[in-house]
């Protein structure tokens, strides 16, 4: 079996190392706080605004965090935000503990890691792509999401059976042990400097320099708005996984967790695939495929009464997903210079944002119809715009 080439790299395996642990606690703890949000309100809409609280400050805060990652030294900006992370499980568990947990607590904490996510997403981006040479590049995003997918497998599957068994406190103890360990690799770690160039000008400026310079490349500004259409009417299915868990497919936490990590397989899978391959051919053809596949299991999804169908097809869900979000990154790389990359992929990062706006529309059109056909309905949206985005690309600037 070939070696994946990002692993040649001892900073990339090093970084590899904490993430996988940090990402799966991240995880348990996702299926702590959503079981919790549901055990509390039993309400789709409750679910949907958490999701819009999840993500809605992207895009307040994603352009800034942006424009920080490429003035910053990136690596104190990861440490600064796993040292948030940390309080913030701290906080979650001690309110869980004392009986004193409330929805809007969860809110509260929930908004408060999307804040520090803002900042902390496209530097940490940036440090992959820093850690291997060119043609790693795409060896390095895709093996990094197949970590990130792989936690996306063990974390929700481990979380749903240690909610089952141990409660929610203690899971969350767990996951701020894994928080300590990602601090612990960092500190071992020497990314690139920041150019000292980076560090002077104004903020607005640079802000609408990065939204300028994706909007006047035509192959970076069709492929940020199919990541922007896909977590829109895509993404937000996930939010509303305890409700098909438990109203639909009639499975308790454990078997929640399974669903959740369901998308993980399927991206595990495809991931290992393309962190084999230092490059690829028709990287824009690809996204549009992976698209269009990701729509149409998202919808079949929703309609599927039958619990081992929605397992194949959410893991047809993830691998798609994550096809397309490896290929943006690849795609975003390929055409940024290393000075605009922060502001570039805290853009790219927006995706999420549109995802919380859709959850809160899908939990808004819940209360008019079925939660698994508004969820259908935000699947046909999606398959749509994505089949027609990439001729409006290639239409007159004037028209885009």
């Amino acid at each position: 079996m070939r070696l994946p080439p990002a692993l040649r790299y001892r900073d990339f395996r090093l970084f590899t190392i904490g993430y996988l642990p940090a990402e799966t606690g991240e995880y348990i703890h996702f299926v702590v706080q959503n079981w919790l949000a549901w055990e509390l309100t039993r309400s789709a809409f409750a679910l949907g605004l958490l999701g819009f609280c999840e993500f809605a400050p992207r895009f307040v805060f994603g352009p800034i965090g942006g424009v920080v990652a490429d003035r910053m030294d990136r690596l104190k900006l990861l440490k600064l935000s796993r040292f948030a992370n940390l309080l913030h499980s701290l906080i979650f568990a001690a309110l869980i503990f004392t009986g004193q947990l409330q929805f809007w607590h969860i809110v509260v904490l929930v908004v408060f890691m999307a804040i520090v996510s803002s900042f902390s997403t496209a530097a940490q981006q940036v440090v992959i792509v820093n850690l291997v040479p060119q043609e790693g590049v795409v060896s390095a995003l895709a093996l990094n999401s197949a970590t990130h997918n792989l936690t996306k497998v063990i974390g929700p599957s481990i979380g749903g059976v240690l909610l089952t068994v141990i409660g929610p406190g203690p899971c969350i103890l767990i996951q701020a042990v894994t928080v300590v360990g990602m601090l612990i690799t960092l500190w071992r770690m020497q990314p690139a400097a920041v150019p000292a160039s980076l560090a002077k000008g104004d903020w607005l400026k640079d802000i609408v320099e990065g939204i300028s310079y994706l909007r006047e490349n035509r192959r970076l500004f069709s492929t940020i708005l199919t990541t922007y259409s896909n977590g829109f009417f895509g993404i937000s299915y996930a939010q509303f996984l305890p409700y098909f868990a438990q109203e639909v497919l009639h499975v308790g936490p454990a078997g929640y967790g399974v669903l959740v990590s369901a998308p993980g397989v399927g991206a595990v899978l495809i991931s290992f695939f393309l962190s084999t391959h230092a490059r690829l051919r028709g990287m824009r053809r690809l996204l549009v495929g992976a698209s269009l596949i990701y729509a149409v299991a998202i919808f079949l999804f929703a309609l599927s009464p039958f619990y081992f169908l929605s397992i194949i097809l959410l893991a047809i869900v993830g691998s798609m997903q994550m096809s397309y979000r490896v290929l943006a990154r690849a795609i975003i790389q390929e055409e940024c210079p290393d000075h605009m990359m922060g502001r570039a992929m805290s853009l790219f990062f927006l995706d999420r944002g549109f995802g919380s706006l859709g959850a809160i529309g899908i939990g808004s059109v819940a209360a008019l119809m079925p939660v698994p056909f508004a969820v259908a309905a935000s699947a046909l949206a999606c398959g749509l715009v994505s089949w027609i985005l990439p001729k409006a690309a290639n239409k007159p600037r004037s028209l885009l």
